[in-house]
């Protein structure tokens, strides 16, 4: 993510991560290692996962501790024009399709 935060942030594309249901403390510790320098919000409560995990995505887990592990790419008037689940084993590809729809969406008038 971060790579994909370096190469468009200059184009106005932000980037960011919600953590849900973590303490500060270990969401500062994480961002540190993980050297992002992009935005990290806090969902301490669960509340964002609880209003915007897709239903059934991990039904033995209550709605309130669902990770949300997904992209989205919005437009400057919050249209969602991109969206896509990750999971481990296609990260990269899903990575790949969201940066081919970015340089779309970049060079559309």
């Amino acid at each position: 993510m971060e790579a994909l935060y370096q190469k468009y942030k200059a184009q106005g594309v932000q980037v960011l991560v919600i953590d849900v249901k973590e303490s500060k403390a270990t969401t500062t510790a994480w961002v540190k290692r993980m050297k992002y320098t992009f935005p990290v919000l806090l969902d301490s409560d669960g509340k964002i996962a609880t209003r915007y995990a897709p239903a059934g995505a991990q039904p033995d887990l209550p709605r309130d501790q669902v990770p949300i592990a997904s992209n989205l790419v919005l437009d400057r008037s919050g249209k969602i024009r991109f969206f896509s689940l990750l999971d481990t084993a296609n990260f990269d590809a899903k990575l790949l399709a969201l940066t081919v729809r970015l340089d779309a969406l970049l060079t559309e008038k």
